[in-house]
């Protein structure tokens, strides 16, 4: 059985691929399983510090594979909520401080869009659709809830409601994407930006990624004082050491993320 998700590493930087060209990409019980090994995997490795995703083909993710469903559905098997998400989080994918960039080449529809909404940074083909389509099958995006602390909630209800596909352009202007590119130059531009990102000091970027995150649901004391700690423990670190001697030293730093 080929894989669904190619899993490839170059540096300090890893690509996955959805693998499933025929169907788009469709998140079928073998690809959810194998994109979450997947960001364990990544998570696990000290020496990857920034993944990008992306799909095979001409789609980035169509969104649940429907057809399985609707299988599972004659056999009498009830579909439950947690097929799409946990009760801790509206993603049904496992979580990491290390960042994640989507790399949106073609269509990112329904779960597609929720796998690009779970990536930190987001950069779309000038060709690509996105879209949020679960109520036009009497389903829920869980990962929808949480969208308007990223975008305007009407914007979030035109997508939801509507269930229309968007193109990139009207996706990036509704803050949801940073950068729309040529079809041609998208994986150059993510693969541009990922190097930015592991090129800067690991821990501090995976330290502000969980502060950020976190942040959206804590007031501004709370914050501050989770800021306060987790920086007196990342000034600790070697890594805390070496940026300042690299720099009074003239030469570009060696991070060991420890």
């Amino acid at each position: 059985m080929a894989e669904t998700i190619i899993y490839e590493k170059q540096g300090n930087i890893v690509t996955m691929t959805l693998n499933r060209p025929d169907s788009l990409n469709a998140i079928n019980r073998l690809l959810r399983q194998e994109l979450a090994d997947a960001i364990v995997q990544f998570d696990n490795d000290p020496e990857a510090f920034v993944a990008i995703i992306t799909g095979a083909g001409r789609a980035f993710c169509s969104g649940r594979d429907l057809k399985e469903r609707a299988e599972d559905n004659a056999k009498g098997i009830q579909a439950n909520a947690s097929a799409s998400m946990t009760k801790e989080s509206p993603f049904m994918w496992p979580r990491t401080w290390k960042p994640m960039i989507a790399a949106v080449n073609g269509f990112a529809l329904a779960g597609g869009w929720s796998i690009a909404q779970m990536c930190d940074l987001r950069i779309a083909s000038e060709e690509a659709k996105l879209g949020i389509s679960e109520t036009k099958w009497s389903l829920l995006p869980p990962f929808g809830t949480i969208l308007p602390k990223q975008m305007p909630l009407s914007a979030v209800l035109e997508l939801v409601l509507t269930a229309q596909p968007v193109t990139a352009q009207r996706a990036y202007d509704m803050g949801f994407l940073n950068k729309v590119v040529p079809a041609g130059d998208l994986m150059e531009e993510a693969m541009a930006m990922a190097q930015q990102i592991a090129d800067n000091a690991p821990l501090a970027v995976q330290t502000f990624k969980e502060l950020a995150y976190r942040g959206l649901n804590m007031s501004n004391p709370d914050i501050s004082a989770l800021t306060y700690q987790m920086y007196d423990a990342l000034l600790l670190t070697e890594d805390s050491k070496e940026g300042p001697k690299a720099f009074a030293e003239k030469r570009k730093p060696q991070w060991k993320g420890r």
